[in-house]
């Protein structure tokens, strides 16, 4: 995946075009999941700042004056923000409490008055055009915000996929048996928007069907997706039979997932490989 919009210049020369590692840091974790999300289409990015990687999200004035721009990997992720919003349509809600560079950039800033919402971003304003807290200008990007388009590789886990399968819980899915006799384990710990097993049964045979039936002409991630919603969506009669064309005959045993929860399932089997689609 091309994290570069976020990080670039990483100790030992790892390329941030194509970025792939197993021990992924917590920026680089970070930076992965927004533009896989971005690339599945997303239209809002939630973020709580007790769960985000405190170096990806800011760097203050001080660390600026310590570690000098050309020697920090990290375009954080409020240098970002705006770009994300005016070039990609896609609106950021974040919850903090230790970060107030954000006002600067922040549309709405809304406070938590003994549990009561406050519209407070006449005030935040003030406060941050008084108090400069960060170099942002001097750091911000030059560059335009493009996430690049990847396509799924179908030989690269045809072999996997194509075997048995199925969801023992709701965060792990068993994909066939490989040379040993072991099957290919899917896991989706980290995926909290599943909310019961039947969404996990329907990505397992979605992916199934996606292997089986839209692969062959090398698709985008973002055309995949479509597809599948568009699939989904067709329920009737003389339109098609919604989830159940993911598997043949009827069954009253999936939920159907959002594309962003498939979206995830693809990032994280490890067998899939992608080509990038640049422009």
């Amino acid at each position: 995946v091309d994290i570069s919009p976020f990080l670039n210049n990483l100790p030992g020369g790892k390329d941030t075009l194509q970025f792939s590692t197993e021990d992924a840091s917590g920026s680089t974790s970070q930076a992965a999941n927004i533009v896989e999300a971005l690339e599945a289409g997303s239209t809002t990015l939630l973020l709580d700042e007790d769960t985000c990687a405190t170096n990806f999200m800011i760097r203050d004035k001080r660390m600026q004056q310590l570690v000098a721009k050309d020697k920090e990997p990290i375009t954080p992720f409020l240098h970002r923000v705006n770009q994300i919003y005016t070039q990609l349509n896609t609106s950021s809600i974040l919850v903090i409490g230790g970060s107030g560079d954000y006002f600067d950039v922040a549309h709405t800033v809304l406070m938590m008055d003994n549990f009561s919402a406050r519209d407070v971003t006449e005030e935040a304003k003030s406060i941050a055009s008084s108090t400069q807290t960060s170099k942002a200008d001097a750091e911000a990007p030059t560059t335009d915000l493009f996430i690049t388009p990847r396509c799924l590789l179908k030989d690269s886990a045809d072999s996997v996929v194509n075997g048995k399968v199925d969801a023992k819980e709701m965060y792990t899915i068993l994909f066939g048996f490989d040379d040993d006799g072991a099957r290919t384990e899917l896991q989706l710990h980290n995926v909290e928007q599943l909310v019961e097993k039947t969404q996990t049964l329907a990505i397992a045979f979605t992916i199934k069907w996606l292997f089986n039936t839209q692969l062959h002409q090398s698709p985008t991630m973002a055309a995949l997706l479509d597809a599948i919603d568009t699939t989904f969506d067709r329920v009737g009669v003389d339109t098609g039979n919604g989830l159940d064309e993911i598997r043949s005959g009827l069954n009253g045993g999936y939920a159907r997932p959002r594309r962003f929860e498939i979206a995830a399932a693809l990032n994280r089997l490890r067998p899939l490989a992608f080509r990038q689609h640049r422009r």
